[in-house]
């Protein structure tokens, strides 16, 4: 036999077992189809025989029913044995802790038996002693103060037992009344002081408190004293004075209209004499209506884009009667769709409230622009006012005018003369703009007798000359 014949014998060997084992295997899958389509047909015949048989169907639909019931059964009795054991166990730990704490409860009892006791021992000779001493309360009341709460506090003095008399009471060191504490408002108020006005408190403040009103005073904020608005509100760190009554009403936030533009609103530019009309129409309406409580010191209107003090409307009276008329009045009554919530402030040097430099660069800026806590202010029409905002008197045409809507002034503070020549170059300006204007008519009426219809004519001429002009506007 050759090599060759030697190699090719276990070869053919393993093709021959290789091609047995698929036959093997193809023998069983084939096996294991004949088995599936046998099973597949006992379920069919199964299932004809059932549709065929009634019976047979009942049968075994109770059958499954008692099954799933049975198995039910031993579900709920499994439960029912592991919530027994639970709330035994829970049993036996609650009367665990019940026997702990009564335990520890007899202990602290002997403890406090034991303790009284041996107090008892070591203070007996003691106790034989002072078996005849007593302790009353004896001297003036010592009175403390606990916040809310007051707390009367007395020595005691030993003294023997039975003793009836006890040491006399000093009747100036009894207090005769329930005290009250330094910081209540009754206490306040028990103090026979008249009532003081808002100046004249500022005026006292001011006297007792160095540098009062100034930065270097740390506890009154300068601003609100200045401007009676703070930038920092009920947040701020120092004093807020809020007078009851005073001669300055304050609006805030009542002007919104062309002038001041919010964030939102950059992209909408108006020219100035769009803000100059929409202020002129405001002030119109607005200063015409105060003015029927009074006569007015000072009406200024804010045009700073901060919050506190954008669109802030200051009405100075002359007088404390026709402020609290005008508030009373005024106080809650709607202007352009807003409420309007009228304050008392205590500005009245308008001087150290509006921004100097805001004031000398004509109404037009300072160098701390949109930020700066002093007023900026629009000029009313005709320069009205502008005398108070150097703290000056009115001039005389000015007098004239108010004198025949109000008759003349009582008080003498206008014969002064002006202390600032800015302003009289201002003021001579003014009057030669109001000789040529259309309010020429209302000068020279303000010049005539004062009788009864002339003072008629006075109150209605305003109203006549702003109708008229937006008749004009209106042409035009």
């Amino acid at each position: 036999m050759s090599a060759s014949d030697t190699a090719a014998g276990p070869l053919e060997a393993a093709a021959v077992a290789g091609a047995s084992r698929r036959e093997k295997r193809r023998e069983r899958k084939k096996e294991r189809r004949r088995k599936a389509r046998r099973e597949a047909a006992a379920r069919a015949r199964a299932a004809d025989a059932l549709a065929a048989d009634p019976e047979e169907e009942r049968r075994l639909l109770e059958q499954e029913e008692a099954e799933a019931a049975a198995e039910s059964e031993r579900a709920r009795r499994a439960f029912e044995d592991a919530e027994r054991r639970w709330l035994e166990a829970a049993a036996a730990r609650a009367a665990e802790k019940a026997a702990a704490a009564a335990a520890a409860a007899e202990e602290a009892r002997a403890a406090e038996a034991s303790t009284r006791e041996k107090s008892k021992d070591d203070h007996g000779n003691e106790s034989e002693e002072d078996g005849e001493w007593e302790y009353i309360e004896d001297g003036p009341a010592e009175i403390i103060w606990q916040g809310n709460e007051i707390i009367v506090k007395k020595k005691k003095v030993k003294v023997p037992k039975g003793v009836k008399e006890k040491p006399p009471i000093q009747e100036e060191d009894r207090p005769t009344s329930n005290p009250l504490p330094p910081q209540s408002v009754a206490f306040a108020a028990q103090r026979a002081e008249p009532p003081m006005s808002a100046q004249e408190v500022l005026e006292k403040v001011a006297q007792e408190t160095p540098n009062f009103g100034t930065e270097q005073d740390k506890a009154h904020c300068p601003f609100h004293l200045k401007t009676g608005a703070c930038r920092f509100g009920v947040r701020c760190s120092r004093v807020h004075f809020y007078p009851d009554k005073s001669s300055t009403l304050l609006m805030k936030n009542m002007y919104n209209s062309p002038g001041l533009a919010l964030e939102q609103d950059e992209g909408l530019e108006s020219t100035d004499e769009e803000i100059e009309q929409s202020y002129e129409e405001f002030y119109e309406d607005v200063h015409t209506e105060f003015l029927k409580f009074g006569e007015l010191a000072n009406f200024k209107v804010c045009r700073n884009e901060s919050f506190h003090l954008r669109g802030n409307v200051y009405v100075h009276y002359k007088s404390l009667d026709s402020a609290l008329l005008a508030y009373s009045s005024m106080n809650g009554r709607y202007f352009a769709g807003k409420q309007i919530t009228c304050e008392f402030v205590a500005v009245t040097r308008w001087k150290a409230a509006i921004c100097g430099e805001y004031m000398r660069s004509k109404y037009k800026t300072c160098s701390h622009g949109v930020a700066c806590n002093f007023i900026h202010c629009f000029r009313n029409p005709g320069g009205d006012y502008e005398w108070a905002d150097w703290d000056n008197p009115p001039p005389r045409y000015w007098i004239r005018k108010m004198a025949a809507l109000f008759g003349p002034a009582a008080d003498t503070m206008h014969d002064k003369p002006s202390d600032t020549p800015v302003f009289e170059r201002l003021q001579r300006s003014d009057r030669k703009r109001l000789k040529n204007s259309r309010d020429r008519s209302m000068l020279n009426i303000c010049m005539f007798q004062e009788d009864t219809w002339m003072k008629m004519c006075i109150h209605i001429l305003p109203k006549i000359i702003h109708v008229l002009n937006k008749s004009i506007v209106a042409a035009a």
